[in-house]
C-alpha cells in the first residue's frame, strides 16, 4: 500500500484518491478544520457488556488436562471412539461444572489437534497438569470428586445419548454406554441413572425443571459434540432426527417447539443436524425468537468460551470513505463469500489458502461474512485472530445476526416488534464494538413487508451501520440486486442490498442468476452494456468448487473436476468483466451507492470524519 497522509483541509469528495492508498491520516492536519470532525477509524465503541451477551458464560479454572482419544465420533469398541468421546465430553461437562458452582478448580481440554485449536489451547489462562486418557482421568482425585457415578446409555438406543446428557447433569454423572459399564464399575463408580431406553421426549419431561431456559445444545444423535457443554451449564440437549442422518425416521419436531417456547427469547440453540433440509429446523428456532448456531463438529466450547465478557481484544479494519474515488465506474460489482454463520467452520479449515488466507483475496476484494457475535462469547481468541489476519482490502460482514435466522419470520411466533428490537440491540452492540460496519441477513423473502419490517429494526438500532445485505434462503440472488432504503437513528439513508447474482455450481446449468464464473461475468457485462449506473453484489457459494478453463468462456465447463473455491473462482469471474465494471469491496460497494442516490446527505456526512 502506498503511503497518502491527508495535510490539505477537506476538499470535495470527488477528488479524493482510491481507498487502496488509505492509511491513517494524521490528526494534526485536522485540528483547524472548520466542521468539527473525528479520525473515521475511532468510530466504534468500547468493549463492555450492553446486553449482547447472550450465552451462557463458563468460569475459568486454575489448571487443566488434556483428553486424549476423545474427538472421535466412530462408532466402534476401540479406544479411540464414540463411547470414549461420551465419557470425554461428560467429563469435561462434569468438572466445567463444578467449577461454575465453586466446587473445583480442574477443567479437562479435548485433545483436538488442528493448528486453529492447537493455538486456542495457548491461550488458555490455566496450569496444563499434561495428557490422559478418559480412565486415567476417572482415577484421578480432582476428577472423581467432581463425579457422582455414571449415567447409562445404550448405542443401539440413539435418543438414549440425548437424554443420558440432560441427565448427566442432573445427576453430576458420567455417560457410559452399556459395552464400558462394568470397566466403569471396577473403577467404584456407580450407576445414578438407567437413560438406556430414555428417549428426548422422556428426557424433556422428566428434566425441563432442572435445565436452565438461557440456552439449548440441538445435535444429531450418535455424536459426542458439545454434550460436555450442556452438562456444564445443565441445559437441556435434544436431536432433531430420532435416528442418526435420518430424517425418514421420525423427527422431534414437536418436542423442539415445546423447548424453544420454554427458552429465555434470543437464548442461543447451538449444534445442528444432519441429512434433513436445513430449513425444517432454522425456521423452527427463528419463529421462537431464539438464534440457531450451527456449530456441530465443534470442540473445548467450555474452555473457549471461558471467561469470554473479559475477553474483548480485536477491530475489523474498515475502508475509509473519504479516500474512495466517486464516480469513478458506471457500473460495480462486489463479492462476498457466503456461510460465514458457521461457527464450527471458523476452527475448522477455514483461515488456509483456500478461503481466508487465500492469495487471490487481494486482487476481487472479496468479503467475508463472518460470525461476528457468536465468535465473541463462543471463542473471542479466534475472533481475535481472525480479525488480526483481515486483509485491509477484504471488508468483514457480520453474517446472520448472532445466528442463523430468518429475519422475515424472527419470533413470528412470540412477540417479534420486542423480539426483533432486542436482537437488533444485541447486533448492533457486537458490531460496534468490533467496528463492523456491514451486516448481512438472511430471508425467506428479501423483499417482503417482514423482511422490511425487520431491516428498519437493525438499522435503527445501529447508527454505526453503513449498510446491510440480503441473502434469500433460495435462491440466493432471489432479491435480483433490488435495493431498499430506511433511515437510521440519526435520519440518515441506509441502503440494503439484496444479492444480484451467485457463482455456485450447479451442475449441468446454471439458473437466471446464478451459476459459473463465466456465467456470472456474462451477466454483469449485459448489465454493464446499459450504460446505466448498476451496484452487483454476488455471492460467492462457499462449498462449489470450480476448475480453471482458462481463456475459454464455456458457460458450463467451470463445474467439471472443481478443485478451486472461494476468491479463485471470483477472480475467474473477475477478469472476464468489461473494462466498464469495478471490482469493488461492499463497504465501497455502499459509499459507491449512498454518493450516487443521496450525494449532497453523503458529502455532508463524509465531512464529519477524516
Amino acid at each position: 500500500m502506498k503511503k497518502h497522509i491527508m495535510i490539505f483541509p477537506l476538499l470535495i469528495v470527488a477528488a479524493l484518491t482510491s481507498c487502496d492508498s488509505y492509511v491513517t491520516p494524521d490528526p494534526k492536519a485536522h485540528k483547524n478544520d472548520s466542521i468539527k470532525s473525528v479520525l473515521y477509524i475511532n468510530e466504534y465503541d468500547q468493549f463492555g457488556n450492553k446486553g449482547q451477551y447472550n450465552l451462557p458464560e463458563q468460569k475459568l479454572g486454575t489448571k487443566y488436562w488434556v483428553v486424549v482419544n476423545s474427538t472421535s465420533n466412530t462408532n466402534d469398541y476401540s479406544d479411540n471412539s464414540l463411547r470414549t468421546s461420551l465419557i470425554a465430553e461428560s467429563i469435561i461437562g462434569l468438572t466445567a461444572l463444578a467449577v461454575n458452582e465453586d466446587r473445583g478448580t480442574t477443567m479437562v481440554w479435548s485433545d483436538a489437534t488442528s493448528s486453529e485449536y492447537i493455538a486456542l489451547q495457548g491461550n488458555l489462562r490455566m496450569t496444563n497438569q499434561g495428557k490422559a486418557s478418559v480412565w486415567e482421568l476417572l482415577e484421578k482425585p480432582e476428577i472423581k470428586q467432581c463425579i457422582k457415578g455414571y449415567v447409562l446409555c445404550n448405542m443401539l438406543k440413539q435418543e438414549s445419548l440425548a437424554a443420558a446428557t440432560v441427565a448427566a447433569h442432573v445427576y453430576q454423572s458420567i455417560i457410559v454406554d452399556t459395552y464400558n459399564e462394568a470397566k466403569v464399575k471396577a473403577l467404584g463408580y456407580t450407576k445414578t441413572y438407567d437413560a438406556s431406553s430414555k428417549t428426548s421426549a422422556t428426557a424433556w419431561t422428566e428434566f425441563k425443571g432442572s435445565c436452565n431456559n438461557n440456552g439449548l445444545v440441538l445435535m444429531p444423535t450418535l455424536t459426542a459434540n458439545n454434550k460436555g457443554f450442556a452438562i456444564a451449564h445443565r441445559l437441556m440437549f435434544i436431536n432433531y432426527n430420532k435416528k442418526y442422518a435420518s430424517s425418514a425416521s421420525g423427527n422431534n419436531s414437536s418436542v423442539c417447539k415445546e423447548i424453544l417456547a420454554w427458552l429465555k427469547p434470543l437464548s442461543p440453540v447451538i449444534g445442528w443436524e444432519q441429512n434433513i433440509d436445513e430449513h425444517t429446523f432454522v425456521d423452527l428456532v427463528s419463529q421462537s425468537g431464539n438464534l440457531m448456531v450451527p456449530a456441530d463438529w465443534l470442540y473445548n466450547l467450555t474452555l473457549t468460551s471461558a471467561n469470554y465478557s473479559n475477553n474483548q481484544i480485536g477491530l475489523a479494519t474498515v475502508t475509509n470513505p473519504r479516500y474512495i474515488n466517486f464516480s469513478d465506474a458506471i457500473s460495480y460489482a462486489s463479492f462476498f463469500l457466503t456461510d460465514g454463520d458457521n461457527v464450527q467452520w471458523m476452527v475448522n479449515s477455514f483461515q488456509n489458502s483456500k478461503y481466508y488466507l487465500n492469495s487471490d483475496n487481494l486482487t476481487t476484494k472479496i468479503s467475508f461474512g463472518l460470525p461476528i457475535c457468536n465468535l465473541a462469547t463462543m471463542m473471542p481468541n479466534q475472533l481475535t485472530n481472525l480479525l488480526a489476519n483481515q486483509a485491509p482490502s477484504n471488508s468483514i460482514i457480520e453474517y446472520g445476526g448472532a445466528g442463523y435466522m430468518y429475519a422475515d419470520d424472527f419470533a413470528s411466533n412470540a412477540d417479534r416488534t420486542n423480539l426483533l428490537a432486542k436482537h437488533a440491540a444485541l447486533v448492533g452492540n457486537h458490531m460496534k464494538q468490533r467496528r463492523v460496519k456491514i451486516l448481512g441477513l438472511f430471508c425467506n423473502d428479501v423483499s417482503s413487508a417482514a423482511a422490511q419490517e425487520a431491516y428498519q429494526a437493525y438499522i435503527s438500532q445501529n447508527d454505526q451501520l453503513i449498510g446491510v445485505i440480503a441473502v434469500q434462503y433460495d435462491p440466493y440472488a432471489g432479491g435480483n440486486g433490488n435495493i431498499f432504503w430506511f433511515k437510521n437513528s440519526k435520519g440518515i439513508n441506509i441502503p440494503v442490498i439484496t444479492t444480484r447474482y451467485s457463482i455456485w455450481n450447479m451442475g449441468n446449468s446454471n439458473s437466471s442468476n446464478q451459476g459459473t464464473p463465466a456465467f456470472v461475468a456474462s451477466k454483469i457485462n449485459e448489465l454493464a452494456a446499459m450504460d446505466k449506473s448498476t451496484y452487483s453484489l454476488v455471492a460467492v457459494h462457499a462449498w462449489s468448487a470450480f476448475s480453471d478453463i482458462g481463456s475459454s468462456n464455456d458457460l458450463v465447463a467451470e463445474n467439471v473436476n472443481g478443485s478451486y473455491y472461494s476468491a479463485t473462482p471470483a477472480s475467474w469471474c473477475m477478469r472476464r468483466l468489461s473494462s466498464k465494471v469495478k471490482v469493488v469491496n461492499t463497504e465501497e460497494l455502499i459509499w459507491q451507492l449512498r454518493m450516487k442516490t443521496y450525494p449532497e446527505e453523503t458529502k455532508s456526512l463524509l465531512t464529519t470524519f477524516y
